[in-house]
C-alpha cells in the first residue's frame, strides 16, 4: 500500500510540474510531413534558396494568453528545414490569432540569425488544410542590423489543435 501511495504521489507531482511548464515538451518533434520554404531577397545572398525536408519537426499548436496588452494567440514551432545544397538550417515560431486566418508574429532563424515579422501581410493560416501559407512574406533581422529575407511556401501544422486554432 505504501508503494502505491508513493507512485500516485510521484505521478501527481510530475503532472503538476508538467502542467506548470505547459506540458511535456513544446519542442518540435519529427513528423512524416513534407515542407518547403523558399527564401528570396535576402540581404545575405547566401541565405537565398529552397529550404526543405520530408520529415518536418513540429510542436503541437498551443493557445497562449499572455499577460499585458498582447492578444491571445495560437502558436507552434518548427525545425529541420535544410537549405538545398548547403548545411544551413531553418527553424522558427508561428503565432496567429484564434478564430481567424490572421498571422500575428512569425520568427524564422537561419543558422542562428533570427528574422521576424509582426504583421499579418503576405501570410495566412489555412486551418482546413493544416498549413500556413507565405507569399513573399518580408521578415527583418531581430538584431536591428537591417538584414532581411522574404519567405514563400507552405508550412504544415499539426492537427488536434485547441478550439479556434
Amino acid at each position: 500500500m505504501h508503494f502505491i501511495y508513493k507512485t500516485v504521489a510521484s505521478s501527481l507531482v510530475l503532472g503538476v510540474l508538467l502542467s506548470a511548464c505547459g506540458g511535456g515538451s513544446d519542442a518540435p518533434e519529427p513528423t512524416p510531413l513534407n515542407a518547403s520554404l523558399t527564401v528570396t531577397g535576402a540581404s545575405d545572398a547566401n541565405l537565398n534558396g529552397v529550404y526543405s525536408t520530408s520529415a518536418l519537426n513540429l510542436s503541437a499548436v498551443e493557445k497562449n494568453n499572455p499577460i499585458g496588452g498582447e492578444p491571445e494567440v495560437c502558436a507552434f514551432r518548427f525545425s529541420g528545414l535544410q537549405q538545398v545544397g548547403s548545411q544551413r538550417l531553418m527553424d522558427g515560431d508561428v503565432r496567429y490569432i484564434p478564430g481567424t486566418s490572421e498571422l500575428r508574429v512569425v520568427f524564422a532563424s537561419i543558422s542562428g540569425v533570427e528574422f521576424v515579422s509582426r504583421t499579418p501581410a503576405a501570410g495566412t493560416v489555412d486551418k482546413p488544410n493544416n498549413q500556413v501559407t507565405f507569399t513573399a512574406k518580408p521578415l527583418t533581422a531581430s538584431s536591428g542590423n537591417g538584414a532581411a529575407i522574404s519567405l514563400t511556401g507552405n508550412l504544415p501544422m499539426r492537427t488536434g489543435r485547441p478550439e479556434g486554432c
